[in-house]
This record gives structure tokens, sequence and C-alpha cells, in this order.
């Protein structure tokens, strides 16, 4: 370049212009890629918390099942109870009115009362006399009752009466 009249100067590959136009263009897509990449992130995290919820949500939902299954089997045990304590205080009055009502005329010699009967041992003029004052009201307090009666030399009769129930009237002991 001797024969130029101006001065020879560098000449850059790029201009100073295309190498800012260059730099944002690179820290542009920088940028959009740490985005993306923090929101995969966030949404992985946000994943992982979804399905925590969701099986925490189950758990709950099968702890909440299995509380009303026992408010459920509690509430059977009450009702039941409720009901065995009202069959309970109608057969002690019953049996109570049939102590009561035992005529001068019998003779009770024992009285075994199980958890689901009743046996009562005695002596009784005649068998209409036990039918009609005591019989009647044991039939009406239990399902099973039977009655045998023994003639004694006197002409009076034994009895033994055998009545039992399917529900038990007095509660087992428990250890």
């Amino acid at each position: 370049m001797k024969l130029s009249y101006s001065n020879p100067f560098p000449k850059h590959t790029l201009s100073l212009l295309a190498k800012v136009w260059l730099m944002y263009i690179f820290l542009a897509v920088g940028a959009v890629y740490g985005v993306a990449y923090f929101l995969q992130v966030y949404i992985a995290i946000t994943k992982n918390r979804a399905e925590i919820s969701q099986v925490q949500g189950q758990i709950y939902s099968y702890e909440a099942k299995r509380i009303e299954k026992r408010i459920e089997h509690t509430k059977q045990i009450l009702t039941d109870m409720r009901s065995k304590a009202v069959y309970t205080l109608n057969v002690r009055d019953s049996i109570k009115g049939v102590l009561e009502m035992i005529p001068d005329s019998i003779t009770i010699k024992s009285i075994t009362i199980d958890y689901s009967s009743l046996v009562l041992q005695g002596i009784v003029p005649s068998k209409e006399n036990f039918k009609s004052t005591i019989q009647q009201r044991l039939n009406s307090i239990f399902e099973n009752s039977h009655v045998e009666f023994t003639r004694l030399s006197n002409g009076w009769y034994s009895f033994i009466s055998i009545n039992s129930s399917v529900l038990p009237f007095i509660e087992k002991a428990h250890d």
C-alpha cells in the first residue's frame, strides 16, 4: 500500500458493532437456556411435591376410612351393648317377677342361674299349679323352656324346670 493516499490501518474480521451484537446475542441465548433450565428444575421439583402431596392425600384418605370403620364398629358395639342392657334389665325384672309370684304352695329347693339359662328345682302340689303360675312367665322370658315332673309318695310333684336363652343375660367375667 505504498501507493495509497491513506495510511494503512488494521482491518478486523468483525467490526466493533458486530462484536457488541454477537455478545448480546450470546448473552440472550444463554439467558434463555438458563431460564429454560431453571423452569425444568422447577417443574421437576413441583412434580415431586405434587406426587408427595398425592401420596399424603391417599394416606389421609386411608386413615379417614379406617377411623370411620372404627367409629362404625364402636357405634355397633354401643348399640349392641344398649340392647343387651335393655334385655338384661327385662330378664332381671322378669326373673324377679317370677320369684315374687311364686305362691306359698310351691317350695323352691334350688335356683341356678347361668350365663344363658335358669334352672329351678322344687316341689309343687300339682302340675297345673306350676304351669299356671310360673311356667307362663318363664315361657315369655326364655326361648327354650322344659319342665320335668316326678311324682312323690305324698302325691305332690318334684319338678326341674330348665330354661335357656340364645342371648346370655349374665355377662361372663373377663380376665
